[in-house]
């Protein structure tokens, strides 16, 4: 969403093959009340009472899958701790969370610094195999590549950043902006490159890895159910090789990035789905209830047990707060810096519910809980306007390695 927004603003170059994106993507919301029936994509209405019962029906599904996913976790953990207990490991279990957020091509940030991060020597601030890895909208498209964890993975998406594309994204001719298109832009090259990294034999990895209880989730937003979406990529793996469907996993991790108006909607199982920070920049298992949770669970499987600790790495390809500026007296304008306010702000607001969780985790039930984060600084400024630009992502991903080589970059003040 982020990127959206920065994009409305910066896409003026001539070197841009989506350059006329710019000023409609505020329009977008004006329009869409007035000409909404215009669409030449039709789906089937539905009654209200059908889709209040389809929604019942979903979020009793999904929390299902959250049970059954937290459920995983909690027995890695604690047949790590039993081999821990039983002298079979030498190290006591500690729980490693990754959360990747959002923010276009400003992911050359997070893949840089997780590069970097693999130089810092033995000890508690290396960089860890890690229990769970989330991801959202860019920060999904890395998380595949941070859960694998390997030297050689991490290089992969790093130069993924490194090279972008011309036809990463594809402005839909003269008329883009008329809301009978599903979307201002295309992204045949954006595809292009998932189907060539994600595919059958990274699918394989990736169920191999998590067979252990490993997670792997990636955020998406359902507009239809008007929610998010948190999607189990492990078992989404192991399905696509059963099924030999991979193109329903590339949906999910495109359907997480795809910026609503901007980039093409996905539809899966019937329903519409779009970039995943219109609901959470950041996934941390903030939605789940406390007795749900990963702590919550635990204490009531294992209240004689005490919990491993568990740390959370947050990687925010963003600055930290939207820099100030004279913000020009018209109303796209206006708008445009007030929705990047509100986006900047739900992803503060999540980091800091975060802080609060680790804390009522540790009150409650004594579990030792670190929250560390890492920003773009606030006075980095990018050397060429745009986005997509390969100077720029360069100079991010150059930016990203050596802050991760340095374990003090890692901040858990909040501003």
């Amino acid at each position: 969403m982020v990127y959206a927004l920065r994009m409305s603003r910066t896409l003026q170059s001539d070197r841009m093959p989506c350059r006329r994106i710019a000023w409609p993507l505020t329009v977008l919301f004006c329009l869409s009340a007035v000409l909404a029936g215009c669409s030449s994509l039709e789906r089937q209405a539905r009654p209200a009472p059908e889709l209040l019962e389809l929604r019942k029906t979903t979020n009793a599904r999904l929390a299902e899958d959250s049970r059954r996913v937290i459920g995983r976790m909690v027995t890695r953990v604690k047949a790590q701790y039993d081999a821990y207990q039983a002298g079979r490991s030498s190290t006591p279990p500690v729980i490693d969370v990754l959360v990747v957020s959002g923010g276009g091509d400003w992911g050359a940030f997070g893949a840089g610094f997780l590069k970097g991060w693999g130089r810092v020597p033995p000890g508690p601030m290396a960089r860890p195999q890690f229990d769970i890895v989330t991801g959202v909208s860019t920060g999904a498209l890395i998380a595949p590549f941070a859960f694998l964890g390997t030297d050689d993975a991490i290089e992969s998406i790093v130069q993924l950043y490194r090279h972008p594309k011309p036809d990463w994204v594809k402005q839909r001719g003269i008329l883009y902006f008329l809301p009978n298109n599903i979307s201002f832009a295309e992204v045949p090259g954006l595809e292009r490159e998932m189907r060539e990294q994600i595919d059958i034999k990274m699918i394989t990895r990736l169920a191999e890895a998590g067979q252990d209880g490993r997670l792997l989730v990636v955020n998406t937003t359902n507009i239809d159910n008007g929610d998010m979406r948190a999607w189990d990529v492990i078992a989404e793996a192991q399905r696509a090789l059963t099924t030999h469907d991979i193109d329903r996993l590339h949906r999910i991790l495109l359907a997480s990035s795809g910026i609503p108006g901007a980039f093409p909607f996905r539809e899966i199982d019937n329903e519409m789905y779009v970039d995943g920070g219109v609901t959470g920049n950041i996934l941390y298992g903030g939605r789940l209830r406390e007795q749900d949770s990963l702590t919550g669970v635990w204490a009531a499987q294992y209240p004689d047990t005490p919990m491993p600790p568990t740390r959370f790495w947050v990687i925010f390809n963003n600055y930290l707060l939207p820099p100030p500026q004279v913000t020009p007296p018209n109303w796209p304008a206006i708008v445009s810096r007030s929705l990047e306010m509100g986006t900047r702000a739900a992803t503060l607001t999540g980091l800091r519910h975060l802080y609060s969780i680790s804390e009522i985790a540790h009150l409650k039930h004594g579990v030792t809980m670190e929250v560390r984060f890492v920003a773009v600084p606030g006075d980095w400024v990018p050397p060429k306007p745009g986005v997509f630009v390969a100077e720029t992502m360069n100079n991010l991903a150059d930016l990203g390695e050596r802050m991760g080589a340095d374990p003090a970059s890692w901040q858990t003040d909040l501003q």
